[in-house]
């Protein structure tokens, strides 16, 4: 077992308020009474020493990033080497920290032959890794986690280049990496920094959050819609693809051949199919209206209209002409009847009395 993979790192006491301030009286201040208030110049020592101990606790921690970082890169090298250090920290943890037998280790090795030697669970296993080390670079520099957008996107966009070598790698590939044996293993299950995507398939997070907002720029406009369009393929893909398997794991081998025989739309998944009839068109004007909204109103506005003629049916349909009146008139939106659609104004008769109001279709 390697030296750092067992080393053990202390860095929070558990009350370590209480316990800085109880320290700072009495070692930095011992000439002051219970009654005492603090001056300025007992504040000035107190903050100083406050700063000396919190540049400790991140060199401390920063210590703890560097080694495994070093030793997570090692192993994204290969697949062979992601396997090898995946079954250090397996032995480590489920087996060393238990007080379990070497044998017990061997043993839990052959009945898991199978597993190991799949290339789908090894190249899913170093997505994995590679998340985990981006997500402790986002840990270690800051609270700014659109600043890591570009980043993201490129390995988001590398686990669905590999979709299709990753079947059946569903669990691994949404595992929360700061709960996997590799984080167990380097004292790393306490990193979880605020609104970062616990996995690279989160795409909601991922693009909510992560990658879209940085695009939403009059200048980027080009690159927003096309980010958006990357969005709404992989998550077309995480049907087509991990439902479809999801579903032939429950199956027998014989009903799952005659799923095969017909068209690619006779294996779609009845969620797959309400996906693609309900939420992709969704997703579709959903892209337009950030668009629009970012500068480009011209061009979003065209392909909006042409999305309205295209998806009358939709459930949505009459919200969406409904917003797409206010983005163009706000003013003249508010008075819209519920379906979103104008209506003529009214005619008055020739007694000059004003009829009463007709119900919206």
């Amino acid at each position: 077992m390697p030296e750092a993979l067992c080393q053990k790192i202390t860095i929070v006491s558990q009350n370590p308020a209480r316990a800085l301030f109880l320290a700072l009286l009495s070692l930095a201040l011992p000439h002051l009474h219970a009654a005492d208030t603090l001056t300025e110049a007992d504040r000035e020592i107190l903050i100083e020493k406050l700063k000396k101990i919190e540049n400790a606790a991140d060199e401390k921690m920063d210590q703890r990033f560097r080694i495994a970082v070093s030793a997570f890169r090692t192993a994204m090298v290969s697949d062979e080497a992601t396997i090898d250090l995946y079954l250090k920290c397996v032995e480590k943890v489920q087996f060393d920290d238990e007080h379990k037998k070497g044998q017990d280790f061997r043993e839990w090795k052959r009945k898991e032959d199978e597993k190991l030697g799949s290339m789908a669970f090894r190249r899913a296993l170093r997505h994995q890794l590679r998340w985990l080390v981006l997500t402790l670079q986002v840990a270690s520099k800051g609270n700014d986690i659109t600043a890591f957008g570009s980043e993201a996107s490129k390995l988001v966009d590398e686990v669905f280049d590999d979709i299709k070598r990753l079947g059946g790698q569903q669990k691994v590939l949404r595992e929360n990496v700061a709960s996997t044996v590799f984080a167990q293993a380097y004292n790393l299950t306490d990193v979880n920094p605020k609104d970062w995507p616990t996995s690279p398939v989160n795409l909601l997070e991922l693009y909510d959050k992560v990658i879209l907002p940085p695009l939403r720029k009059p200048e980027k406009t080009d690159q927003l819609r096309s980010a958006w369009t990357r969005r709404i393929r992989q998550e077309v893909a995480t049907r087509e693809d991990w439902e479809k398997t999801d579903q032939a794991d429950g199956e027998d081998k014989k009903d799952d051949e005659n799923k095969r025989i017909g068209t690619k739309e006779a294996l779609r998944t009845p969620e797959t199919e309400k996906f693609l009839s309900n939420v992709y068109p969704d997703l579709l004007w959903q892209m337009e209206v950030d668009v629009f909204k970012a500068g480009d109103q011209r061009g979003a506005s065209l392909r909006m209209l042409q999305h309205l003629e295209k998806y009358t049916a939709h459930p949505k349909a009459p919200d969406w002409a409904k917003e797409f009146h206010f983005l163009l008139d706000p003013e003249a939106a508010i008075s819209l009847p519920g379906n979103g659609i104008p209506q003529p104004p009214a005619k008055t008769p020739a007694n000059g009395t004003t009829p009463p109001p007709v119900a919206a279709p």
